[in-house]
């Protein structure tokens, strides 16, 4: 972080050209995973060529925006991610987030009291003499965007003060986290079972099986059958298997899922009838697909050689309405939102981004509400389905601002006032590790951008151009020069065009590379898009908003 993000200008000042912004017509555009760092190694920001976003940030309404730690409701200097930005972007408030909560009871010991905790401690007690046992599965890491290794040794102390020995089914990150963590990650977890002589691993699988959002339902099958026991593939010593996986060229987030057995073949701990599974993943969009797998019964999308009876499963906050599981943290819902506010006036929105964020644009965006409200109108276009997002860097972006511009430009008969739409290249990309994609990803956003952008212009609406978190500009770690996979605490872009003017380089316009030149402080939060939106189209902000309108913060 450079010094001058450190300090954060709050105070509104008036600036009479900027409030005279006033459309019928905002669209904003969110590129995932771009944040602003001014140092160009490894940075697929600055690298890449980006002539429209430099005309734009240069001659624009622009500034940037907190989107990590405190400012979004999360512990301080701790990375932002998709599911946080998106929602405090749509709250129009900065949300009190999953993990300092279940950070704050296990700290102030609520945790080990929590009713639901104490109902499957019950359960395994009293189904002790038949076998019951307690599986506690989840993300091994301190990425702290899906769960928390904290999380899991705060529920092994409990089974510890219960006197009951439980399974780890461990998923590796290698993506919040290094490539090739996850088998320092397995080691605290061995050191913490024989410090609290309870414990044993039960399976073993990369996130990218275990936690797939996509419906790539055959990657949940394989994470499923190594937790039940029933995996082709299988190993002894989990310690063994991670470091043969390395050295056949796998990392934690692709580890193919296996089952932990003893010499004589037989799993040391698949999840059987009568037991508890608490699933420790505070993030839902990636625990719910497995999830469902053993809980919904004739479920189409997994195959079982049996339905599992009398199985508790416990989810460490709630993953989706109508899931028969049970629920230590259940969600906090918002009431008010930036597509409420929309909807209540009788305006009609669009939502739309490819499978990889569609559920940050409807059920995040919307305050963890899964319907869409009234006027509303919610569209999916399908990712690549290929292994490494590296083959494809371009993904679906071009079949979205095809499809946005095609509705921008027919808006007589769709009506929009408002749309959403979220390129997920520079995070995806990001996450790859693979600079050079992501690079040629980049470029091919500010494309996408400009043509959005432009239409909306045309249209004579107004154009807000942003991130929701921090990703793509530091992809190499600038203490060590090791590939660096996960999101950062940088502040993000905020853009804001209502006129062609702003978008067309003009000779003696001194053009900026995005996110630099100027020593300006970051002006704002995530939390104050929504209102800048709501100001833009005349809509009065609710109260519960306690984001600014940056039409009044920048000079």
């Amino acid at each position: 972080m450079f010094e001058k993000f450190i300090k954060i200008v709050r105070s509104p000042i008036e600036s009479t050209s900027v409030k005279e912004v006033r459309k019928d017509l905002v669209v904003l555009i969110i590129m995932d995973g771009l944040g602003i760092h001014p140092d160009p190694l490894g940075n697929a920001v600055l690298q890449a060529r980006t002539p429209f976003l430099d005309v734009a940030w240069s001659k624009g309404f622009s500034t940037l925006i907190h989107a990590s730690g405190v400012h979004v409701g999360l512990p301080e200097l701790e990375n932002g991610n998709s599911e946080v930005g998106h929602l405090n972007i749509g709250s129009g408030q900065v949300v009190y987030q999953s993990l300092p909560r279940i950070n704050d009871a296990i700290k102030n010991g609520t945790f080990h009291e929590n009713p639901i905790i104490a109902e499957a401690i019950k359960k395994v007690k009293s189904g002790s003499g038949t076998g019951s046992r307690m599986h506690l599965m989840g993300v091994l890491s301190d990425g702290g965007v899906h769960g928390h290794i904290e999380h899991l040794f705060a529920l092994l102390q409990i089974c510890k003060d219960f006197e009951i020995d439980p399974v780890v089914h461990v998923f590796l990150d290698g993506r919040d986290t290094g490539l090739t963590t996850g088998y320092g990650y397995v080691e605290k977890l061995l050191k913490k079972f024989q410090d609290l002589g309870i414990g044993r691993i039960g399976s073993v699988s990369g996130r990218f099986y275990a936690m797939d959002r996509d419906k790539r339902w055959e990657r949940t099958q394989m994470a499923y059958d190594a937790i039940r026991g029933t995996s082709k593939k299988v190993a002894t010593d989990p310690l063994d298997a991670i470091k043969k996986a390395y050295a056949d060229g796998e990392n934690d987030q692709i580890f193919t899922p296996l089952t932990i057995v003893d010499m004589e073949g037989n799993p040391l701990g698949a999840v059987q009838d009568g037991d508890v599974a608490l699933f420790y993943n505070f993030r839902e969009d990636r625990a719910r697909q497995l999830t469902k797998a053993f809980v919904m019964e004739d479920f189409p999308n997994i195959e079982k050689e049996k339905e599992l009876r009398d199985l508790m499963f416990v989810t460490m906050t709630g993953y989706e309405d109508g899931l028969p599981t049970k629920v230590v943290f259940p969600p906090k819902k918002i009431e008010e939102s930036l597509a409420r506010a929309i909807s209540n006036k009788g305006l009609k929105q669009l939502h739309i981004s490819e499978t990889e964020k569609y559920m940050h644009v409807t059920y995040f965006f919307n305050g963890g509400i899964e319907e869409p409200h009234a006027g509303e109108d919610f569209f999916n276009i399908p990712s690549p389905r290929v292994f490494d997002y590296s083959e494809t860097p371009e993904m679906s972006a071009g079949v979205i601002r095809d499809e946005v511009i095609y509705r921008i430009n027919r808006n007589k008969d769709f009506d929009y006032s408002f749309i959403i739409m979220n390129f997920a290249n520079p995070d995806m990309l990001g996450h790859t590790g693979n600079l050079e994609q992501t690079i040629k990803a980049n470029e091919f956003i500010d494309e996408c951008v400009r043509d959005v952008a432009t239409a909306t212009l045309k249209a004579d609406g107004c154009a807000i151009i942003i991130a929701d978190h921090g990703n793509c500009e530091t992809m190499i770690n600038r203490e060590d020069g090791t590939i660096n996979t996960y999101h950062t605490n940088n502040p993000v872009p905020f853009i804001l065009l209502s006129r062609m003017s702003q978008i067309t380089h003009q000779p003696g316009d001194n053009i900026m590379k995005l996110g630099t030149g100027r020593d300006v402080p970051v002006s704002g939060l995530l939390a104050d898009v929504a209102p800048t939106v709501l100001s833009v189209l005349g809509i009065e902000t609710p109260d519960s908003m306690t984001g600014l309108d940056l039409l009044g913060v920048m000079g």
